[in-house]
C-alpha cells in the first residue's frame, strides 16, 4: 500500500509537470494566428490551473501515504480532498471543452462570412 501510494503520487505530480511543460512550449502540429490570441491566453491560464490541481492531488496522495492508516483522520481527509480536487478538475475540463467549441464555432462563422 505504501509503495503504491508513492508511485501514484509521483505519477500524478510528473503528469502535471509534463502537461505544464507541453502547454508552455506548444503541442506538435499546433498552429494559430493572431485572431486566436485571446482564446489561447484563456486556455493557457485555465490549463495551468488544472495542472496545479493535478500537482496538488499528487501532494495530497503523498501526504495520505506518509500519514498511513495510523493517523486515520489525516489519511481520510487527504483522500477526500483528492476526490474533491479531481471533481473540480473534471468541471474545469468541461468548461475548457465548452470554450473550445464556442471558439471553433466563432472561427467557422468568420470563415463563412469571408466567402
Amino acid at each position: 500500500m505504501f509503495t503504491g501510494g508513492l508511485i501514484l503520487a509521483a505519477t500524478c505530480m510528473a503528469f502535471a509537470v509534463w502537461l505544464q511543460r507541453t502547454e508552455s512550449i506548444g503541442w506538435p502540429r499546433e498552429s494559430y494566428d493572431e485572431r486566436d490570441a485571446d482564446y489561447l491566453r484563456r486556455r493557457r491560464r485555465s490549463r495551468s490551473r488544472v495542472n496545479v490541481l493535478f500537482f496538488m492531488c499528487g501532494l495530497l496522495i503523498l501526504m495520505a501515504t506518509l500519514a498511513g492508516r495510523q493517523r486515520a483522520a489525516i489519511w481520510a481527509g487527504c483522500w477526500l480532498a483528492v476526490v474533491v480536487v479531481l471533481l473540480v478538475v473534471v468541471m474545469l475540463a468541461l468548461l475548457d471543452v465548452w470554450r473550445t467549441l464556442r471558439h471553433q464555432r466563432q472561427r467557422m462563422d468568420d470563415l463563412r462570412r469571408r466567402r
